[in-house]
């Protein structure tokens, strides 16, 4: 195989490092200017309304007070540039961009308080209860409408690597899938360096990006490479003397990204513990404690509660034109199987003929998934007119909120099979099994009916493997992007 250098300086200028640069400069100056804006305007209202409440008249901030909101500014933006709120990898996607502006907020306050008992100059209450919250909002939503920005950019390949994959066939493959499949990371896959054998064009699986060459090119073609992503993948054929030349080849700009063997598993459940000039990962294991379980389980009370009370219009409405097609009930109750294998009863809306139940077999056997642990039936014709517009719409989903207050069911988690569904577990598919069903899951919000039970079930376990309060919020407000949508709807 011929062999190429790479050195991708003919890229784009909105692409690479650079441009991510001047985009964190932006970010920066953006944080310093909503800032200002905030803590003077709300400085400004609160001298005056001062004023007004003892003489009547304004008569403008003083001296003192704008020296102590350029301090606030300096401070707080200082503490945000401390804490790396504006490094590329936290930009676009996850919490942790937000997570450290709060932080950042928080020591803001706490040194504040502090530096005011130990200076004994008491400060303005004004600054804590109006100035500083009403600052960290305006904060937040600057940086909102940045990522918004930021990812629409990316998107349309702005602010990206040239980025090239290193390892076997197989998962050069699945790491390639990956990328693409999230372009807020910014990486562009432009070619794999593939093992020995695995290089031949004709092998499987089939890449979507060029072979560049073989592990063992990667020294002499990435020699001084500028602006480029190098993501290495496990492989024998490269042992840590050969990675740490690898990284010494790279240009100063470029990046080196290693890919665990581990897979599917959280970052905040991996942790890194240097031990004598070797890094260890640490893998914690799953939670699944009482504690937090109790706090989900008030949290779905209360979600659910409100919902049956908010949407009680659609309750009246939804019964009376099922009624009104077929004359049938208007609900469908069927066993499931939930928490530690424990069965219950569902219930939905009913959206297929009434005697569907009899015909699924006969469906599954003539479409070939019979023996696959999910009864999906492609362009199912036993769903009615009013059955097929409730299930675009997820409305036939609803009556379940019956089953989260009863206990049975929680808002988010893997969806409840049936029975036959879970006879057809391994014992990889049972720990689906060990967190209550949910209304909507990980697989509801990545493709619905679209998805095969494969990657369906990958997506479950994530979930049971991974789960946080966070994990379930960005599933919550995913789910109601996908209904607006109607993606993935059967």
């Amino acid at each position: 195989m011929s062999q190429a250098r790479i050195v991708p300086c003919g890229a784009p200028k909105t692409t690479g490092p650079h441009s991510t640069a001047r985009f964190q400069r932006l970010l920066q100056a953006g944080d310093l200017f909503i800032i200002t804006l905030a803590i003077l305007t709300c400085n400004v209202l609160n001298v005056q309304a001062a004023d007004m409440a003892m003489s009547g008249s304004v008569a403008g901030p003083s001296t003192g007070s704008t020296t102590l909101c350029a301090f606030i500014v300096l401070s707080w933006w200082l503490f945000l540039v401390a804490m790396k709120c504006h490094v590329e990898r936290i930009l676009g996607y996850g919490p942790d961009e937000f997570l450290r502006a709060t932080r950042a907020t928080a020591t803001e306050f706490g040194a504040l308080a502090l530096l005011s008992y130990l200076s004994g100059v008491q400060l303005p209450r004004a600054y804590f209860l109006t100035t500083l919250p009403l600052g960290f909002l305006a904060l937040l939503m600057w940086r909102w409408v940045a990522r918004r920005y930021f990812v629409r950019a990316r998107r349309r390949g702005t602010f990206t690597h040239p980025t090239y994959v290193v390892g076997s066939r197989e998962s050069v493959a699945s790491v390639v899938a990956a990328i693409e499949q999230r372009p807020e990371l910014g990486l562009t896959p432009q070619g794999a360096f593939l093992a020995g054998a695995d290089s031949d064009p004709d092998e499987s699986p089939a890449l979507s990006v060029p072979v560049v060459g073989e592990v063992e090119d990667l020294e002499e073609s990435l020699a001084g490479a500028e602006g480029i992503t190098l993501v290495i993948t496990q492989t024998p054929r490269l042992t840590p003397p050969d990675i740490r030349r690898i990284g010494w080849a790279l240009g100063p700009t470029s990046q080196l990204i290693m890919v665990p063997s581990v897979l599917d598993v959280s970052g905040q459940r991996l942790h890194l513990r240097p031990i004598g000039g070797i890094s260890l990962l640490e893998i914690q294991t799953s939670s699944f404690g009482r504690l937090r379980a109790r706090v989900k389980r008030v949290g779905d009370l209360v979600a659910a509660a409100l919902l049956i009370t908010l949407l009680l219009p659609v309750w009246i409405v939804i019964p009376l034109l099922i009624r009104r097609e077929d004359r049938g009930p208007v609900f469908f109750r069927q066993t499931r199987i939930g928490l530690n294998g424990r069965e219950f009863r569902i219930w939905k809306f009913r959206t297929m003929r009434v005697d569907a139940d009899r015909e699924l077999a006969a469906l599954l056997a003539r479409q070939g998934t019979a023996d696959t642990p999910l009864f999906k039936v492609d362009h199912d014709p036993r769903i009615t007119r009013i059955g097929s517009v409730l299930r675009r719409t997820s409305l036939d989903e609803l009556p379940q909120l019956f089953n989260v207050l009863e206990g049975s069911m929680s808002l988010i988690g893997p969806r409840p099979q049936v029975p036959q569904e879970v006879e057809l577990y391994d014992e990889t598919a049972a720990r689906r099994l060990l967190v209550k069903p949910g209304m909507t899951g990980m697989w509801q919000v990545n493709g619905r009916s679209a998805l095969c039970w494969e990657e369906a079930l990958r997506l479950d376990l994530f979930y049971v493997e991974n789960w946080t309060f966070s994990l379930d919020l960005q599933i919550l407000l995913k789910t109601v992007k996908v209904v607006l949508a109607r993606q993935g709807a059967v």
